[in-house]
């Protein structure tokens, strides 16, 4: 009967070294979460104002330049892939916080002429990459009436 108490006693005195010593363990280490790549609605890049405004449908002078700002910088003038339909020569130029693209014509726009300008899906912002979407607006010079 003593070697049962002595090997009850051993036991207790074991497990309870083994709840100690566990309890006293550091945790293992764990794997910081993936951040998942969202973009919220607000970080989405997104035009929020153009000028002329409204660009669509509108009459334009012949060496006017279009403004499109976005709520997102711009990567680089490279990255803000623009065409403009019938083909003309233009340059682009971004604003100091590259949100605003201004688009030059290099020659005055044909007048009586309507254009297509195309913001294509391939455009890249910071932070974000790819927009993803094209944009279309369709504008038209003023006619020459003679004098």
């Amino acid at each position: 009967m003593k070697n049962l108490k002595s090997v009850a006693i051993l036991i207790i005195v074991l497990l309870a070294g083994v709840f100690f010593w566990k309890s006293r363990t550091p945790p293992a280490p764990s794997t910081p979460p993936t951040p998942s790549v969202t973009v919220s609605l607000s970080d989405k890049p997104q035009i929020v104002s153009t000028k002329p405004n409204p660009l669509n449908e509108t009459i334009i002078s012949a060496a006017e330049i279009v403004e499109i700002t976005f709520n997102r910088p711009l990567e680089n003038v490279g990255e803000f892939k623009v065409r403009i339909e019938p083909k003309i020569d233009f340059k682009v130029e971004l604003s100091s916080d590259r949100k605003t693209a201004k688009i030059i014509p290099n020659k005055p726009y044909q007048l009586g002429t309507t254009y297509t300008l195309f913001i294509g899906p391939d455009s890249k912002f910071d932070g974000v990459g790819r927009w993803g979407e094209e944009k279309i607006y369709h504008f038209k010079t003023i006619a020459y009436r003679g004098v």
